[in-house]
């Protein structure tokens, strides 16, 4: 027995009404698999500038149709929230998805290799009741990167009705796109030339727009309460979960006792940001410590996972402002830092597990997106602990050191400076759905801003 869309379990909108002239309502599938996507897609802009369209409406398919969190955070009269059907590739489909990665020579090679893996994909018959009824003018998959979306892709294929893939981090493509729409958004130039040199996309099938989470650093800061010493200096220490297990407790260990030992020269305080997917429990010994401030994410829906709001963005760019020296393990925060000029330092060993370390950082990150900056020696690595204490002390006495390279990366990295990615990122959606808005937001980049060390927000302390 065929269910609409409200049998379906989602809070639904009416359904735009299928006459002609320029007053129907265009309607816009888009997927949140994830809290992160949420907050790129959904909080920093993207979703305000589509609904800015007087004929659009969008349907969110999402797991978080079954957490009344998130339907209250963002139903409306003209979004309408429905369950996501799941969906993982079979071994045959993982198979010819290898083999196109591995052999597909140019964007229509790639295109007739991924008809064959479509033949493969099952689509749900929730799929098919739902473009029936809402007819989309575009679906929009928020992470391309997951396979999750490729049944969506397919049906919507099936009718003709365009596709377009939001590409959500830096990173993404390097590690191959595992749904495969008719269209991409990334973040810069070099996102661009990876989409058509790796995953076989046309230069027309690829907007650049920029980083929406990335917004918030270019906007004037909001006064946040952090909770610092400013007699101190602050060392922002920002961990990451290459693997679920990893464990950089030694990284901790060793920082506060070269502050109790005198080995970092000034006064230093840490602030210890978790990685959301770390393991909370291995940290909070450190509560004890005067020598750290631990920072926890705490943004939590019950059916997509860690999240961030507003709020949150803002209080991450102030931290990342008001740090005289950021470490990190070859994470996005590199980016971040460099626009605000925060002297940075990536850590490539680990007492604990060093084979992991060699696996993950080393071996894959260093090779992949970190690759050009670490051969243009564009950020500062520790390959050893004295090395760690070193560049810190070097960073503290001299805040300038590697500001060009900082700079570099800014440009080329972050590229859009304006602050409107995010309504960059929603006049694309809206482009591809048929519609336009008078004045849509400039595609041109802008240099990005070294502000001076001594102008780096004392204020926020």
């Amino acid at each position: 027995m065929a269910l609409s869309a409200a049998q379906l379990g989602g809070k639904t909108a009416p359904v735009a009404e299928r006459g002609s002239g320029q007053d129907r309502l265009k309607t816009i599938f888009v997927t949140v698999q994830t809290g992160m996507v949420a907050r790129d897609l959904l909080r920093c802009g993207a979703l305000d500038r589509v609904l800015s369209h007087p004929r659009a409406r969008v349907v969110l398919l999402t797991p978080g149709a079954r957490d009344p969190a998130f339907v209250a955070e963002f139903g409306s009269p003209r979004i309408s929230i429905l369950p996501q059907a799941p969906y993982s590739p079979s071994t045959l489909v993982w198979r010819l998805m290898l083999r196109r990665w591995r052999y597909a020579r140019s964007p229509r090679m790639a295109d007739l290799m991924h008809r064959l893996e479509e033949r493969f994909i099952s689509v749900p018959t929730a799929y098919t009741r739902l473009l029936d009824e809402y007819q989309p003018s575009l679906v929009v998959s928020g992470d391309p990167l997951r396979p999750a979306d490729a049944s969506l892709i397919a049906a919507a294929r099936q009718r003709g009705i365009p596709s377009l893939g939001s590409v959500r981090s830096w990173d993404n493509i390097q590690k191959h796109l595992r749904t495969r729409p008719d269209a991409l958004t990334v973040w810069n130039t070099r996102n661009a030339r990876e989409a058509v040199e790796i995953d076989r996309f046309r230069p027309t099938q690829i907007s650049q727009v920029g980083a929406p989470q990335l917004d918030v650093y270019f906007r004037p800061a909001a006064p946040a309460g952090l909770g610092l010493d400013p007699r101190k200096k602050t060392l922002l220490l920002a961990t990451s979960s290459f693997t679920f297990d990893s464990d950089q407790t030694y990284l901790v260990d060793a920082l506060i006792d070269a502050i109790r030992a005198g080995e970092i020269r000034h006064s230093t305080q840490i602030v210890l940001r978790l990685h959301p997917d770390d393991r909370v429990g291995r940290y909070l010994k450190y509560r004890h410590a005067p020598e750290v401030i631990l920072d926890i994410p705490d943004r939590y829906l019950a059916t997509l996972g860690w999240t961030m709001t507003t709020t949150d963005l803002q209080r991450m760019a102030a931290l990342v402002r008001a740090a005289d020296v950021m470490v990190n393990f070859a994470t996005t925060v590199t980016l971040e830092a460099a626009i605000v000029d925060t002297p940075t330092l990536l850590v490539a060993f680990s007492t604990i597990d060093p084979d992991e370390m060699q696996r993950y950082v080393v071996g894959l990150h260093f090779k992949m997106h970190y690759k050009p900056l670490v051969e243009r020696d564009l950020v500062p690595i520790a390959w050893n602990a004295a090395q760690l204490i070193d560049w810190i002390n070097r960073y503290f006495d001299d805040p300038g050191l590697y500001r060009e390279q900082r700079a570099s990366i800014a440009r080329e990295w972050v590229q859009f400076t304006d602050g409107l990615s995010g309504q960059r990122l929603g006049d694309a959606i809206l482009r591809h759905a048929g519609l336009a808005l008078e004045h849509p937001s400039t595609s041109m980049a802008s240099a990005a801003p070294t502000p001076p060390a001594a102008e780096r927000l004392c204020a926020l302390r």
